[in-house]
């Protein structure tokens, strides 16, 4: 048989052969490299892949990434000025040395795929002649250009690498020997093991690696990362510290978990149901028109790091396309950035097809085979409704649309696995809709409550970071206490009493559906401080450029993008439910973040951005803030957030008359009515000519006739509308 045939055959025959369990462990027991992610076999495919269509593109976007790294890194011929160039300064993440580190596997791949001299002996510098100190300074990365090239390194400059990795991994984890199961989830613990198990695996049956020294440090570091993944990783999927830290962090697990999979030694994918999970809680957060994620927790602008690992595997174990189209519409490429502040070459990337882009790296092009056809999620049958009963978080849609609307409603649960990044952000609600970010995150460094869309007890956060940030400020956590996705009405509840310090502090959202109106949110919030007067802060911070406009007793805010708004109405107490009556007064304000001691600029910082809008894809280091100040003997009112397009006339809203400890509105649109009752207590539903028992109802009409077109109810036993009754919903 021909050469050309053999290749062709083997092509076929191992089309799907690195993605199979195992399926590199006789590599590792013939000691036979490169093994981690591509083998031998691979290496042949991948050289035919990269001549033509989608591989040409991405490997030309790969090369062009790496010219200018390996033009310095060729012409640096002494250690001492090798060490000089590596040198990261002050700024790690902006450094060359960070640049190469992020790139060396691309460089290697470049040098094999393409027998490309320059960018082997930049990577063979690095790996040779780099000081340890300089070599691998934050990931470990350079573990796979050492397995790529391992054959074209003198016996050695390998000897040399394998004994001081093998010693480097055994520092890595000392540290954390004693604790690492108690804190398996924090990124500051697992990128120790990350880094020691790739440079084991890189080096594992090398001369310099005795298998009586490397496997038992091989046996205890996937038993750390099997740990790791139970808890960086919540039940249902959500990243334990949020999306933008938690997101890269189930990315870079997911690379090191397949490398062990491809070794035989853990089934991830078999063991660890969260982890296949992984890429459909990733993908209920993202903007109803794709591009980026929903900023959560301690997000920074880069909202899904390495996610070609986890979305293609994912995609290809589960047969889900639709996380197909979540890796190919996401980005992280500095977009949003003025080009002196953005990092350099390290996040490229490349546009595959209209519609479609991918990072343009080597860990791309290992799972080329297994990027096929996207399908949208609206054509996937994604659902609308996302839990994570772990993290205690919540998404709802309408749909699956450029225009829908999106919200996030946060538990704040947290592990104390993971303390790294959480947030005072119990009961903070964002809201896109029609195309506008109308209540956003503001993401790292907004730790405290007055940060989050949150209603504040006498306009100050329950709990204080005296104005730094660290890592586990935020110790008092919140609840999740309901959760209840509905055809009219999404529904989900959160107790924050510790974070508010008060002795109680519930918050309620409803997210009203349906046709004949756009989709709105409701807040129903019960705050009780301390059994006193007080005056609470309803806040919704919204995104930088747009605008808020006050009227008597609502606001409407206008978004920059489409120039669409989104009308805010309040419902109070009636007068005589308290010795005195709420009071409601409409105010506006500019913030900054509440670390204004570790960030002392917050609006340099802001100038950083190509525009103001462009943090809400980063960090909202400043932001106008809505407020509604509701004085009274507790916090018991509701608010309600309607959208509509530019040139709609806005609904009429009106606060209807029912009984005490509940609330009720009526909202009027030219072709519905919607009649909306919150009873708090009682169970007792009566206003207008609604009359029911449960939690709270939505009945909506068509106008003029007055007909009930729709209706839903939490927790109800009975419902009827003008004395006629009503079948109970399948909810109730």
């Amino acid at each position: 048989m021909s050469y050309q045939l053999k290749e062709q055959r083997m092509r076929r025959l191992n089309q799907f052969m690195p993605h199979t369990f195992g399926c590199a462990a006789d590599l590792y027991h013939r000691r036979i490299h490169p093994r981690i992610l591509v083998g031998p076999d691979d290496i042949v495919r991948l050289r035919q892949q990269v001549r033509r269509g989608d591989g040409l593109k991405l490997f030309n976007a790969i090369c062009q990434k790496i010219a200018p790294l390996v033009d310095r890194l060729v012409v640096t011929e002494t250690p001492e000025a090798l060490d000089t160039l590596l040198d990261p300064g002050k700024s790690i993440w902006a450094s060359f040395a960070n640049q190469v580190e992020n790139s060396i596997h691309d460089m290697a791949m470049v040098a094999v795929l393409a027998d490309d001299e320059r960018a082997l002996v930049a990577v063979r510098r690095m790996l040779a002649d780099a000081p340890p100190r300089r070599r691998g300074n934050f990931f470990g990365y350079h573990a796979y250009a050492y397995d790529l090239l391992h054959e074209h390194l003198p016996a050695d400059v390998r000897l040399r690498y394998t004994t001081e990795q093998i010693e480097r991994a055994h520092k890595l984890i000392e540290p954390f020997a004693r604790t690492y199961y108690a804190n398996a989830g924090l990124n500051g613990v697992l990128v120790n093991m990350f880094i020691a198990l790739h440079l084991v695996l890189a080096v594992r049956g090398d001369p310099g690696a005795p298998s009586d020294t490397v496997e038992p440090l091989l046996a205890k570091l996937v038993s750390y990362l099997r740990a790791t993944m139970h808890t960086a990783i919540n039940p249902d999927g959500y990243p334990e510290e949020d999306v933008g830290y938690g997101t890269s962090v189930v990315c870079s697990l997911a690379k090191i978990s397949h490398a062990v999979f491809r070794a035989g030694l853990w089934d991830a994918y078999e063991e660890c149901p969260r982890f296949r999970k992984a890429g459909r809680a990733i993908l209920h957060f993202v903007q109803p028109w794709g591009d980026h994620l929903a900023a959560t927790g301690d997000f920074g602008g880069a909202s899904c790091d390495h996610r070609e690992n986890l979305l293609a595997h994912l995609a290809h174990a589960n047969r889900d396309p639709a996380l197909l189209w979540l890796l190919g519409t996401l980005h992280n490429d500095n977009r949003i950035l003025k080009p002196k502040f953005a990092v350099g070459s390290d996040a490229r990337e490349v546009v595959l097809r209209n519609g479609f882009q991918v990072p343009a790296t080597g860990d791309t092009l290992a799972v080329l085979d297994l990027i096929g056809k996207p399908v949208h999620p609206a054509k996937a049958g994604v659902p609308t409704a996302f839990r994570d009963s772990g993290r205690g978080i919540v998404s709802f849609r309408d749909r699956w649309a450029d225009d829908g609307a999106f919200v996030v409603f946060d538990g704040a649960q947290r592990s104390p696995a993971a303390p790294g990044h959480p947030h005072y952000s119990g009961g903070h609600f964002s809201l896109t809709t029609l195309g506008e970010y109308f209540a956003i995150d503001m993401n790292r460094y907004g730790t405290e409550q007055c940060d989050h869309n949150i209603t504040l007890v006498d306009g100050r956060s329950g709990r204080s970071t005296g104005g730094q940030w660290c890592v586990g400020d935020a110790y008092n956590h919140a609840r999740l206490i309901d959760y209840q996705p509905g055809e009219l009405v999404d529904t989900a509840a959160v107790d924050s009493s510790l974070q508010h310090d008060c002795y109680w502090a519930r918050r309620t959202i409803l997210f009203v559906k349906g046709k004949y109106a756009h989709p709105y949110l409701v807040t129903i919030d019960d705050i009780n401080k301390a059994n006193d007067f007080h005056e609470f802060w309803w806040t919704l911070n919204t995104c930088p450029e747009n605008v808020i406009k006050l009227h008597d007793t609502s606001a409407t805010i206008t978004g920059w993008r489409m120039g669409n708004h989104l009308d805010v109405h309040f419902a109070l107490p009636a007068p005589k439910e308290f010795p005195k009556p709420h009071k409601l007064m409409m105010a506006k304000d500019e913030c900054t973040t509440s670390s204004y001691n570790y960030i002392p600029d917050p609006r340099q910082r802001a100038s950083q951005y190509v525009r103001p809008a462009a943090m809400v894809e980063g960090i909202v280091f400043v932001r106008p803030r809505l407020i509604a100040k509701v004085a009274g003997y507790n916090g018991r009112f509701m608010a309600a957030m309607l959208p509509r397009r530019k040139g709609e006339k806005p609904a009429t809203v009106e606060r209807l008359v029912s009984l005490p400890s509940s609330l009720a509105l009526r909202i009027t649109w030219e072709k519905v009515e919607d009649t909306l009752v919150w009873a708090y207590e009682h169970n007792l539903l009566e206003a207008g000519d609604v009359r029911g028992v449960g939690q709270w109802c939505v009945v909506r009409r068509a106008r003029p006739s007055g007909r009930v077109i729709h209706y839903a109810m939490g927790a109800g036993t009975s419902l009827s509308v003008g004395g006629k009754r009503l079948p109970l919903p399948e909810r109730c």
